[in-house]
């Protein structure tokens, strides 16, 4: 998809600059939007919607150092990240779900006793430090492998083994104390 944004840029060598900026980075940005968004489709929606706006007014772009590229780029996909997670919470749940609709054994407290811990525990795991927190989500979400957390976080494996160890560890805590 970001070929065919990339495409309105009318000048070729800029084109094929930023398509090969995009080409460099792209684990990077995708990271940067997925510690926002943990979410693997709303994460690719803002890295798009980044080179969107960047084609829009490409002489901005190209106007920044060379090495000053990445971190503007990062910014914007930050704020688009934030803005998209923001409205996501804005967005009232509707209807019941399957499993709330199924069960009948349970009375309505067990139900809202069970959603509180859940509810806990995911408050608990956006509360853990940003490092752990991403190789979690990508991790659970992605089912990555360590070495494709290492990756797509821009670590060592051993950093990707030792924050997803400290994460699990921080979990273990909380689910005892509770």
């Amino acid at each position: 998809m970001v070929d065919a944004i990339l495409a309105v840029i009318e000048d070729k060598s800029q084109r094929s600059e930023l398509a090969e900026f995009y080409k460099i980075n792209k684990r990077r940005f995708f990271a940067v939007a997925f510690s926002k968004l943990h979410n693997k489709t709303d994460a690719e929606d803002a890295v798009q919607e980044a080179f969107l706006r960047i084609t829009d007014k490409p002489e901005k772009f190209f106007e920044i150092p060379p090495h000053k590229r990445v971190a503007y780029t990062d910014v914007i996909i930050r704020n688009i990240s934030c803005d998209t997670f923001k409205d996501k919470l804005r967005e009232p749940i509707t209807s019941i779900t399957e499993t709330e609709e199924i069960c009948d054994d349970y009375c309505f407290e067990d139900i809202l006793i069970g959603k509180e811990n859940f509810d806990a525990l995911v408050d608990f795991i956006y509360a853990l430090p940003e490092g752990q927190k991403s190789a979690l989500m990508l991790r659970i979400t992605h089912k990555l492998s360590t070495a494709d957390i290492a990756r797509a976080l821009n670590i060592s494996e051993t950093a990707a083994r030792k924050r997803l160890s400290d994460a699990g560890k921080s979990i273990k805590k909380f689910l005892k104390g509770r």
